[in-house]
C-alpha cells in the first residue's frame, strides 16, 4: 500500500460542504465515505505478487533423483530382481538424504523463532490451533447440505427463529404496558456533548489490530491511515448522528459467522455460536457514545453483577461465592446454591423490554440514539466463501458489538433480590446461594427468591433451561438439601458444578477441579512438546511460551 497517495486521493475525494440535515443525508454520507475508502484503497495498493521462491535443491538431491529414475526406467524394461534392488537402494537413500533436509530446515526454523516478528506465536498457534471447518449439516428432513452456500442457508433459518422474543412468555398484559410507556413524550433534556476530532482519532489508535472487518472491509490499519480531512468528515457524520437521533442504515448490518461450541454436534446449526462483524466505524462511535455513558451504567448496575465492568473479574465473582462456601462449612451449615442456564440470552434480547429501560435510566438524546440503534437492524451469515440472503433481526444483542454487553447488563439490572440469599451474577450466569442450619430452611430461602425470579423472568421474555441449571448442596453432611423448582420443574440436584470455569464439589476439596486441570496441562504440554524440548530453541522462548501458554492452565484460580 502506497500510504501517501492514499492519503492524498482520499483527501480529494472528500468534499466537507454537505449537508447532514436529515436521516437520509446521514445515510448517504456514510455510503460515500465508505465507497471512498475502499475505491481509494484499491486503487492504491498493488497486489501480493505470488510466491516464486522455489525450494533450492542442492545439487547432490538432483543428481540422485535423475539417478533413481534412470534405475526405475531400467527395472520396468528389464524386471531383473538386481535392477529392481538398485532401484530400491536409491530411492531409500534419496528418502533420508530429503528427511535430513528437511530436518535441517526445520533446526533453523526454530533456531530463527522470536516473539518480536510474531514467529513464535504463529509456530504456536499452528500447534494448538486448527482452522475449524463447518461439517456437513442436516437439514430438517435429514438430508445433508455439503456445500457452503446450503450451509449458509440453514444457518440463515436457524437464526431467523431464534433471533425473535420468546412467544410462548410475554403476556399480551406486559405487551400492552411496555408499549403504553415507550409511546408517552419524552422530557426536556439538554443535547449532548459533541465529539471531538481528537477522539476519533484517539479511540482509533487503541483499537485492536488484526481483527476481522465488517462488510465493508474497513479495519483498524486501515482507519489509522485516514487523512486529517476524511477524519472532520467522520466527525460531522458522527455529530449529525447524536443531532439527529439516527443510527445509519449501513452500520446496522452485520455479517455473521458461525462459531462452533466444543462438546457439542457439529451437524447441527444450535451447536453453533453466532458472532457478528460490523463496520468498523459503527464500532468506534458505539466505543465514544459509551464513554459518556459509562457513569450512569455503572451507577445502574447492581453490585453483584461482575460481568463486562472494569476491576471485576470471574475470580473476583467465584471469590464471593468461595467466602460464604467456606464459612458455612467452618460454622458446620448447610449452603444450598441455585446455578441458572438462561437460554440463548444475547440472542433473544427482547428489544421493546430493553428500551423500556434505556428510557428510564439514560437521558432523552441517548435513548433515542439507542432506540435507532436496535431498530431495522439486518444480518446476513458468512460460510466458508458463501454469504446467504438478508434477514431482519427481530430481537437480540449482537455479540460481536461495542455496546452489547453493557446493554444486557442493563437488561437484567433490576432483578429482584432478598435478605437473605447471595446472588452472583456474570453477565447470563448466575448463582444464588442461601445458608442455614437447617436443610429445608435453606431450600425455602433458595425456593423464595427463586419464585421472585419466575414472575421477573415472564415479564422480561428471559426463558431459563430447567435441565441445564444445577442445585448443589455444600456440606459435610451426608444429607442433602430438599428439592427446588423453577417454573414447577424441579431443578436437578448435583454434587459437583462450574461456574466460570471453576469446578466446585460440595465439600469445597477442589479435587475434581485439579484432576480436569492436570488432564488439560498434560495435553497442552504434549501438543507443545517439541518446542519445549528442543535444543534448537532459545531458553528465553521456551520460559514465555510456558509462561503464556502453560502457567494460566494452572494458575487461574490457584488463589482460591
Amino acid at each position: 500500500m502506497d500510504w501517501e497517495t492514499f492519503k492524498f486521493s482520499l483527501e480529494n475525494k472528500i468534499n466537507l460542504k454537505v449537508s447532514l440535515k436529515s436521516p437520509n443525508d446521514i445515510d448517504e454520507a456514510v455510503n460515500f465515505l465508505t465507497k471512498s475508502i475502499q475505491e481509494t484503497t484499491w486503487s492504491c495498493s498493488s497486489p501480493i505478487p505470488p510466491n516464486t521462491n522455489t525450494i533450492n535443491i542442492p545439487l547432490h538431491i538432483r543428481l540422485l533423483i535423475s539417478e533413481k529414475r534412470r534405475a526405475r526406467t531400467i527395472w520396468q524394461r528389464t524386471r531383473y530382481p538386481s535392477n529392481k534392488r538398485k532401484f530400491n537402494n536409491l530411492t531409500n537413500k534419496l528418502k533420508r538424504s530429503l528427511a535430513q533436509i528437511r530436518s535441517e530446515n526445520f533446526t533453523k526454523h526454530l533456531v530463527n523463532l522470536s516473539s518480536s516478528d510474531n514467529s513464535l506465536w504463529q509456530t504456536t498457534r499452528k500447534i494448538l490451533r486448527s482452522q475449524p471447518s463447518v461439517p456437513p449439516l442436516k437439514r430438517s428432513d435429514n438430508t445433508w447440505a455439503i456445500n457452503d452456500s446450503d450451509k449458509s442457508d440453514i444457518f440463515r433459518h436457524h437464526l431467523d427463529s431464534t433471533f425473535r422474543p420468546h412467544a410462548d412468555i410475554l403476556s399480551s398484559n406486559q405487551i400492552r404496558k411496555v408499549n403504553n410507556f415507550l409511546s408517552c413524550p419524552l422530557p426536556m433534556s439538554l443535547p449532548p456533548k459533541h465529539i471531538r476530532p481528537n477522539e476519533i482519532i484517539y479511540t482509533i489508535k487503541k483499537s485492536a489490530r488484526h481483527k476481522t472487518p465488517g462488510f465493508d472491509l474497513i479495519t483498524s490499519e486501515l482507519a489509522s491511515q485516514l487523512p486529517k480531512k476524511a477524519i472532520l468528515f467522520l466527525t460531522r457524520i458522527y455529530n449529525s448522528m447524536i443531532r439527529l437521533t439516527y443510527f445509519p442504515a449501513l452500520w446496522k448490518f452485520s455479517i455473521i459467522v458461525m462459531i462452533p461450541k466444543p462438546g457439542k454436534p457439529p451437524d447441527t446449526p444450535s451447536s453453533y455460536r453466532p458472532i457478528s462483524l460490523l463496520p468498523f466505524f459503527s464500532k468506534i462511535f458505539e466505543k465514544l457514545i459509551l464513554k459518556r455513558l459509562i457513569p450512569i451504567v455503572e451507577s445502574n448496575t447492581p453490585n453483584y453483577q461482575f460481568g463486562f465492568r472494569t476491576n471485576h473479574s470471574t475470580i473476583q465473582q467465584v471469590h464471593r461465592l468461595v467466602d460464604k462456601i467456606s464459612y458455612s462449612l467452618e460454622q458446620k451449615l448447610i449452603c444450598s446454591g441455585a446455578f441458572l442456564d438462561m437460554a440463548q440470552a444475547f440472542d433473544k434480547v427482547w428489544h421493546q423490554g430493553l428500551l423500556f429501560k434505556l428510557k428510564t435510566i439514560f437521558p432523552p438524546y441517548y435513548y433515542l440514539l439507542f432506540k435507532s440503534y436496535l431498530e431495522h437492524r439486518h444480518f446476513a451469515v458468512r460460510s466458508g466463501s458463501a454469504i446467504s440472503e438478508i434477514n431482519p433481526i427481530h430481537a437480540g444483542d449482537s455479540q460481536g458489538a461495542v455496546a452489547a454487553p453493557l446493554l444486557f447488563n442493563l437488561y437484567t439490572s433490576n432483578q429482584p433480590t432478598t435478605n437473605h440469599t447471595i446472588t452472583s451474577d456474570f453477565a447470563d450466569d448466575k448463582a444464588i446461594l442461601a445458608l442455614h442450619s437447617e436443610p429445608e430452611t435453606a431450600s425455602n430461602l433458595i425456593q423464595s427468591h427463586l419464585n421472585l425470579l419466575q414472575t421477573w423472568y415472564k415479564e422480561c421474555d428471559i426463558k431459563i433451561n430447567e435441565s441445564k441449571s444445577a442445585h448443589c448442596t455444600f456440606t459435610f453432611r451426608h444429607s442433602n438439601c430438599p428439592t427446588i423448582t423453577l417454573n414447577n420443574i424441579p431443578i436437578p440436584p448435583t454434587q459437583n458444578i462450574r461456574y466460570l470455569g471453576l469446578h466446585l464439589d460440595r465439600r469445597l476439596t477442589w479435587a475434581y477441579y485439579i484432576h480436569t486441570k492436570r488432564i488439560t496441562l498434560n495435553n497442552r504440554s504434549r501438543q507443545l512438546r517439541l518446542l519445549l524440548t528442543s535444543k534448537h530453541v532459545n531458553l528465553n522462548n521456551k520460559i514465555l511460551i510456558y509462561k503464556l501458554l502453560l502457567k494460566p492452565i494452572w494458575s487461574y484460580g490457584v488463589q482460591l
